[in-house]
């Protein structure tokens, strides 16, 4: 009986090993899966906040280069403008040196038209004195 009741005991204290060891080995298994689950949720928070950083910063470089390219594309209208303007006022010029010149021509065709009418009324004034001496 002794020896019965020895391995009865020994199947219970196995028992009671085999549970406890269960219950503890089940605890540390959560406790595991419980730290693994943390922190992949604080690798995920992190990552999310490398991301929302990362869009942050893409954000701010588009709005850079739009600002950098609309200051360029003023740039740009701004010297067409400026050339347009020069052509303009060289072709005011232009046009200014020629009404000039056609009225300085104009001048000496007057004058000269002026001297021949003058040469002409001398002569018919000199003719017109041999006239009254002939006569």
């Amino acid at each position: 009986m002794d020896l019965i009741y020895a391995i009865l005991l020994a199947i219970g204290a196995f028992v009671v090993a085999g549970v406890l060891s269960a219950v503890i080995f089940r605890n540390v298994g959560y406790n595991a899966r419980k730290r693994v689950a943390e922190a992949e949720i604080g690798s995920a928070e992190e990552e999310a906040k490398r991301i929302r950083e990362d869009g942050a910063k893409q954000a701010e470089t588009m709005k850079k280069e739009a600002l950098i390219s609309a200051k360029e594309e003023i740039l740009k209208q701004r010297n067409e403008a400026e050339k347009e303007l020069k052509e303009r006022r060289d072709d005011v010029s232009r046009m200014e040196r020629r009404i000039t010149q056609k009225e300085e021509n104009l001048d000496k065709k007057v004058e000269a038209q002026e001297k021949k009418e003058e040469a002409l009324a001398q002569k018919i004034k000199a003719i017109e004195e041999k006239e009254q001496e002939v006569e």
